[in-house]
């Protein structure tokens, strides 16, 4: 993937790449996050919790305690992460998708938005949230069930 080869590359020339974490995040892993990441806002990390390289973590997202994110992931907003999950490198995690309590999912992996993992996933994997049928009863019905 581009991202990791241009990383690769100024880590390789010696540059030094300094991370961003909000003033408005939660750092309760004393500091244990790797190079080059980018942490938004409203973001909880719990106690225990490993950050590699090049990680960027969007707003609003809960990291539980003793899990670990690689290198090179993205994981988008309001992502609920339980505790002990490792997640490999270059991963993509989706808005709200949630993942259960240890949890190992494999380098490259997809997890689409909306998505509810509940058993390990194998690398390359692509994982799809289901999306919700239309009710046959119309709103305006609502009421008077």
């Amino acid at each position: 993937m581009q991202f990791v080869k241009k990383y690769s590359s100024a880590k390789a020339k010696g540059y030094q790449l300094a991370s961003y974490v909000s003033s408005r995040a939660t750092i309760l892993n004393e500091g244990r996050i790797g190079d080059n990441c980018f942490i938004f806002e409203d973001n909880t990390i719990q106690p225990y919790v490993t950050i590699g390289n090049n990680v960027t973590l969007w707003s609003g997202n809960h990291i539980g305690h003793h899990s670990t994110i690689k290198d090179h992931c993205f994981i988008a907003s309001h992502v609920v992460i339980s505790g002990g999950v490792e997640i490999g490198e270059q991963c993509f995690v989706g808005v709200n998708a949630t993942i259960r309590d240890h949890i190992k999912i494999g380098e490259k992996c997809v997890i689409g938005a909306g998505a509810l993992l509940l058993v390990n996933a194998e690398p390359e994997g692509v994982y799809m949230g289901m999306a919700t049928d239309r009710s046959k009863i119309p709103s305006t019905r609502l009421r008077g069930i």
